[in-house]
């Protein structure tokens, strides 16, 4: 509007003293701020008033002849009327609503006056994933084989789990840090749903709109098993249904599982297996367009608060409110939509205080968008995607030894991890991330370059033979301009130190999914000890060394510690190294002070692989040995393999397991598969120079019965089978937590005598 106005609020044939009554208000309600405003045919205004305690107000006569509109209603936040909580009338109307100087409105006019304040509140944060990762979350999420969660819904025999469900991979470690600088715009709808009974129609039509959403899925190959990880897959992840708007699409990730479960259980299991899940209650209500409600910025330590005041609303019963995020950012002159909950479907509840997780690629964190805090420090950061805490090293007793290790050092997970992890050996190519504080930069350090080495540990842990130094090219993607373009950093020599890498700081404005400061390749000749022809020795251990230079090549350590004793210059500077030591938020500091000349931890790697193997298939308790094997005998005969089942070091084995399958279309619901009992795994059996073991048995009876509910069981008379073994490592580059196997499969028919046999 305009803002032609008078400043008087009297003249020729004013109206004085209208009081402004408020049908229903009590003298324990709070009367609304109002403001009374005559507008032009051109809404420009012509006279303001705020109405005095008690509600009276006055209108000018000369104000109202020119007036086209008088509006009455809530103040907004420049004085003038909220267009949302307001009446209008045409100004020759107006007085004719007057009676005896009181112009009176109904409640159900005056409520909309009275505003309260609305809030949400949460954190963004941004998560970086690799390609595995999205290949293995895409294929678990086109298939239709339960998941671990819903098994309780659909009865069927425990089986061994080789790949991890949907909900063990989103909760997988990840890189993730909280995003400091975007802005937020809110989003709200209103949804009515009645309650789900058992008998309900909508369950019908949710079963026959799954099955349509997910024919329209795309469909991957499953991962191949073993380590390495498989390749990526052809196409962008972001693009498919299972993301929208750098944010994860539930309902997408979660379609073919449910469709299985609701296609498999009872209808009351349905109606509860529906209600324990929103994103599926909410495809049966009904709910209006989404109307943006409010907007904010996010706060330096990623969380957002955003309040604005609104006029009560009053909702319908089985009828609620939710609320949905659009986050942006603007890096130089470029808005970017780094998660969009519209697109996704991710509605939350005022009280929520949800965390929004973008997977996008153009979000930057606070450690890219902030500034250095003077702290001056360095420590190693990831082990693959793994946080270093989990790492077992002992605590360093030199600038290149650590204290002496025992079992369980160098292992990842100390406690039960991720996809049961505890306790994993290193394997493959380890990427190591380090964090450089920005004070590290400061002139009074001047920390330019890092170089990482390994070395053999002997059983002190003090370092033996030869020292290998990372050496292979590595470059970080980084916005120039409107370009994207790699920036080399290293390796370089510089004052006589080879093997150098520039410091890449947090607040440069990298991209990309190479994020790592060294990627030790443990399959290097040098590097993988013992090989896969040793199956005696255990795992050895190495000790992985970082150093600090300046950019004329000067080692730099820290202040007080002791020198190093290696060739070349060497300065003590103002800074830090320290060793991550307990998960984030625990009780006391995480890190812990390394007071030497570099950062040294201890890996145990072993790249050996898992034995498999069926040596041969037992009947009652003789075993043959023979290609082709028919067993036939009484109902009660008993079936068994025996095998070997190990990896060179016991304690790498994670389990071994035995899974029979019978003919065609074998399943769990027809009883078609089985497992033979492993009492001794994870036990190492077999491993040379020890002889193979017999396994756990099944009956016959129970191998050919086949499950035909609600019909009665029916005992086949013969049927053909396979049964497979299959051994388990758990080696790890602590960004892969899958576990490499190994597996070998034999066939053979089973048949009960009968006059038919």
């Amino acid at each position: 509007m305009g803002e032609r106005k008078t400043d008087s609020t009297r003249g020729k044939d004013a109206h004085d003293g209208i009081k402004l009554e408020l049908v229903g208000l009590t003298a324990a309600d709070e009367q609304p701020k109002l403001v009374v405003q005559a507008l032009d045919a051109k809404n420009g205004v012509l006279h303001a008033q705020e109405a005095a305690p008690g509600g009276r107000f006055t209108m000018p006569g000369d104000v109202l002849k020119r007036a086209h509109r008088v509006v009455l209603g809530a103040a907004d936040d420049k004085g003038g009327v909220r267009a949302d909580a307001s009446v209008t009338y045409r100004a020759g109307d107006f007085m004719a609503q007057v009676k005896d100087n009181t112009l009176a409105l109904a409640e159900g006019i005056w409520s909309r006056f009275k505003y309260h304040w609305a809030c949400v509140s949460g954190s963004v944060q941004a998560c970086r994933r690799r390609p595995w990762w999205y290949d293995s979350l895409i294929t678990a999420a086109s298939s239709s084989t339960l998941q671990t969660r819903d098994r309780a819904f659909v009865a069927a025999p425990p089986l061994e789990r080789f790949v991890p469900s949907i909900n063990d991979l989103i909760q997988w470690p990840y890189r993730c840090a909280p995003v400091c600088l975007g802005t937020i715009e809110v989003y709200r709808r209103s949804c009515c749903c009645w309650p789900i009974v058992i008998d309900d129609l909508r369950i019908d039509d949710l079963i026959r709109d799954l099955g349509r959403y997910v024919e329209r899925l795309p469909k991957f190959p499953p991962p191949k098993g073993g380590f390495p990880p498989p390749p990526p897959p052809p196409i962008d992840p972001l693009k498919t249904p299972f993301f929208k708007g750098g944010a994860l699409n539930e309902f997408a990730l979660n379609a073919a599982n449910d469709l299985a479960v609701l296609r498999s259980v009872p209808r009351h299991q349905a109606v509860e297996y529906v209600n324990a899940r929103a994103y599926l209650v909410h495809r049966l209500c009904s709910c209006s367009a989404p109307v943006k409600v409010a907007s904010g910025t996010l706060q330096p330590d990623g969380s957002f608060n955003i309040c604005w005041p609104e006029p009560w609303r009053i909702l319908l019963a089985n009828c609620y409110e939710q609320y949905a995020y659009v986050v942006k950012q603007t890096i130089g002159s470029t808005t970017t939509t780094i998660y969009d909950g519209l697109a996704a479907g991710a509605w939350f509840a005022a009280g929520d205080a949800p965390t929004l997780t973008t997977y996008s690629p153009h979000a930057f964190t606070c450690n890219e968008t902030g500034t250095g805090d003077g702290d001056a420090y360095v420590f190693l950061d990831l082990i693959g995607d793994t946080e270093s805490h989990e790492l077992t090293t002992p605590a360093s007793t030199g600038w290149d030894r650590v204290a002496a290790p025992n079992a369980t050092s160098g292992l990842l997970f100390p406690n039960v991890g991720p996809n049961d992890s505890h306790l994993r050996n290193l394997g493959g190519a380890i990427e190591l991330s380090f964090v450089f504080s920005l004070g590290m930069r400061d002139a009074s350090i001047g920390a330019h370059y890092y170089r990482v080495s390994v070395c053999r540990a002997d059983a002190h842990g003090h370092p033996t033979g030869p020292r290998h130094y990372y050496g292979d090219g590595l470059a970080w993607q980084k916005i120039v301009g409107a370009d994207i373009v790699p920036d080399v950093l290293g390796p370089v020599s510089a004052g006589g130190e080879s093997h150098l890498y520039r410091i890449p700081y947090a607040d440069e404005p990298w991209v990309g999914s190479v994020r790592y400061h060294a990627l030790i390749n443990t399959l290097l000749a040098n590097l993988n000890v013992p090989d896969a022809t040793d199956l005696a020795s255990p795992a050895s251990n190495h000790l992985v060394t970082l150093e600090v230079f300046n950019a004329a090549g000067e080692r730099l350590r820290p202040l007080g510690s002791p020198a190093s004793g290696q060739p070349g210059t060497e300065l003590a500077e103002p800074f830090k190294f320290r060793r991550w030591f307990q998960p984030g938020g625990s009780i006391g500091d995480d890190t812990v002070e390394v007071p030497y000349a570099a950062l040294t931890h201890l890996f145990c790697w072993d790249n050996r692989p898992p034995v498999a193997d069926i040596t041969r298939l037992v009947m009652d308790g003789n075993a043959s040995d023979e290609e082709c094997q028919f067993l036939e005998g009484p109902a009660d005969s008993t079936f068994a393999i025996e095998y070997s089942a190990y990896v060179p070091d016991q304690r790498f084995q994670y389990r071994h397991g035995i899974g029979w399958l019978r003919g065609l279309n074998a399943s769990a619901a027809n009883g078609g598969v089985g497992t033979l009992p492993t009492p001794l795994s994870p036990t190492n059996v077999g491993k040379p120079p020890a002889l193979p073991v017999v396994s756990g048995s099944n009956s016959f009876e129970l191998m050919l019965t086949r499950l035909d509910a609600p019909n009665p069981p029916v005992v086949l008379q013969r049927c053909s089978f396979a049964v497979t073994l299959t051994t388990l490592a758990k080696t790890t580059n602590g960004e892969n937590l899958n576990y490499p196997h190994a597996q070998e499969t034999a066939a053979f028919a089973l048949a009960i005598d009968g006059p038919d046999a």
